[in-house]
């Protein structure tokens, strides 16, 4: 396995999670409603981390991406400019970079061990406005 150079140790007590792109300490950002859920967020670079079924509800929740990704999406890949690859802020295992298949600009990161998902800026609000020439792209290539 390779070392993430982003596990740098909190300082006791700090149980805030590593940005896996800058190792920037996040911030938890609470989303309401009857459950509240808490993300992290990357104040330095924008993206957010989501434990396992945590995306998936907050795209279910009114005004939830409006309150937690005030990023902007890049239009070039940030990826190239860090070549390293990202690990995991909750077990350290590599996240691997899939298309989501709704929507295959939108590059999602995965943890295959914790199933978490790391967003970059602005890809939360990408994948919840599912576009019309989407939805015709997604109609016409049905089986």
């Amino acid at each position: 396995m390779a070392i993430n150079p982003h596990a740098v140790p909190n300082k006791p007590g700090d149980d805030r999670l590593r940005c896996p792109k800058d190792g920037t300490l996040m911030e938890k950002l609470t989303i309401g409603g009857t459950k509240k859920l808490l993300v992290e967020h990357c104040a330095r670079c924008g993206c957010l981390w989501f434990d396992p079924y945590e995306l998936a509800e907050t795209l279910q929740r009114q005004n939830a991406v409006e309150e937690i990704d005030y990023g902007i999406a890049k239009k070039y890949d940030q990826d190239v400019h860090n070549p390293l690859p990202k690990h995991c802020p909750r077990d350290q295992a590599e996240l691997i970079a899939l298309p989501d298949p709704r929507q295959p600009h939108v590059v999602i990161d995965v943890c295959r061990q914790c199933g978490g998902v790391l967003l970059d800026a602005g890809e939360l609000k990408d994948l919840s406005e599912f576009t019309v020439g989407e939805r015709l792209k997604a109609f016409f290539s049905r089986p």
